[in-house]
């Protein structure tokens, strides 16, 4: 009898409002969690950032983190963590940034919207 493994993986996402910095206001953590029995990479990066008023873009854009997607590793049954900052703007109702996690080894991506 032969038990098959199962070959899964998640993304979760959370707020931290814990920054000691007067130029961003939050914390968005993205947790991937690998659930399979191998070694896999991922690709976290921001797909689209929808910011209503242009000045308030451009300020955001200036001092945004994740310009570049990251590509990581992650290790059998375990989870990692991506701190990514959000600048301090004045929002609007329906500004948003989506977000994408790719893994690379199934080719398979995940997106998760983020209402600033």
């Amino acid at each position: 009898m032969s038990v098959e493994l199962k070959d899964v993986w998640d993304v979760e996402i959370k707020t931290s409002f814990d920054v000691n910095n007067i130029i961003y206001e939050k914390k968005v953590l993205i947790i991937i969690k690998n659930h399979s029995p191998y070694i896999r990479r991922f690709e976290v990066g921001t797909k689209y950032i929808n910011i209503e008023d242009q000045y308030e873009a451009l300020k955001f854009r200036m001092r945004y983190n994740l310009i570049s997607p990251v590509v990581i590793s992650i290790d059998k049954y375990r989870k990692e963590t991506i701190e990514v900052l959000i600048p301090k703007i004045n929002h609007h109702l329906g500004d948003n940034i989506i977000f994408y996690v790719k893994n690379l080894d199934k080719n398979e991506e995940k997106e998760i919207q983020y209402n600033l």
